[in-house]
């Protein structure tokens, strides 16, 4: 009889959900986890709206200068808007990121799943983001349009005209070493070598770096004002790239001796054989100034 009294008297204090009566002793905003859920909306008609410019050259996706992928400007977005909704503290998760592109290119459907935990209940919401696509020309390919350059690296040789193969293998070193903001303006092939015309001042360094690297020699940097913008001073940049003078296995002639190149010690000379006597020789960078490539006679 007394445990039917306390049990009445335990319920008569039950708490209820002022929403739909149901009975919880757990509570998330005055309302029960049912009803709390069902008042959640992670994105507003306005949050389901963003625009990304294109650029109609090279098919790249802008936000601002910074390039960018429409899902990743979708997710920020979605993100942002779930935070200054919820709290700042909000813990958002962005999944299953789709994007179509429709006819004309003009927009772009983006489908996902957002997550969130809300006053510590998860919520998850299956949403569709539309991407207004603003086409413009961006400023990467407005400057090879307009032939821009901030530099040229110029390939030459060592005491010595560059052989057409040498050349080749240089400017595919150079178009190996371009990064994603780089470009070649133009190529000029003249006499002594060739000139290629570059983005900037570290792309033509990285260029120029690679080439030596991997064919030899070294290369030196000169600079040249071009104008001022902004207040600062605007330079062009020269890089001076010399290949080896000589090749492993080709033979020179130095006085009267004829020598087979073995191995080229970078900024210092040649070792090599001499043919006639079969001694392993050296021959400095001043001596080589001297010196002819002349035909194996073996």
């Amino acid at each position: 009889m007394k445990e039917k009294k306390e049990e009445r008297k335990r319920a008569k204090w039950r708490k209820f959900c002022p929403k739909c009566g149901k009975q919880t002793d757990e509570f998330f905003d005055s309302l029960c986890e049912d009803c709390f859920r069902q008042g959640i909306t992670l994105l507003e008609p306005q949050d389901r709206e963003v625009s990304l410019n294109v650029c109609t050259h090279c098919g790249s996706y802008f936000k601002g200068k910074e390039r960018t992928s429409i899902e990743a400007v979708v997710a920020d977005s979605v993100r942002k808007a779930i935070r200054k909704k919820y709290g700042s503290d909000c813990a958002v998760e962005i999944t299953g990121l789709r994007s179509e592109i429709e006819e004309g290119e003009r927009r772009a459907r983006v489908f996902l799943v957002a997550n969130a935990e809300i006053e510590g209940v998860a919520i998850e919401e299956r949403d569709e983001v539309a991407v207004i696509l603003n086409r413009e020309t961006c400023e990467r390919c407005g400057r090879i349009a307009g032939g821009y350059y901030a530099g040229i690296v110029q390939i030459r040789a060592e005491c010595r005209v560059p052989t057409d193969d040498e050349l080749a293998a240089a400017e595919e070193i150079a178009y190996s070493s371009l990064g994603e903001e780089d470009f070649v303006s133009k190529e000029q092939t003249l006499k002594e070598g060739l000139d290629i015309y570059v983005s900037s001042m570290d792309c033509g360094r990285r260029i120029s770096r690679a080439i030596v690297k991997k064919l030899g020699g070294s290369f030196s940097k000169s600079q040249k004002l071009y104008g001022r913008k902004d207040g600062r001073d605007i330079y062009r940049v020269s890089f001076s790239v010399r290949l080896p003078g000589f090749k492993s296995g080709e033979v020179v002639e130095i006085g009267d001796k004829q020598i087979s190149v073995e191995k080229i010690v970078e900024g210092k000379g040649i070792e090599g054989e001499d043919i006639n006597t079969g001694e392993s020789v050296f021959v400095s960078k001043k001596e080589l100034m001297r010196a002819k490539i002349l035909n194996p006679k073996y």
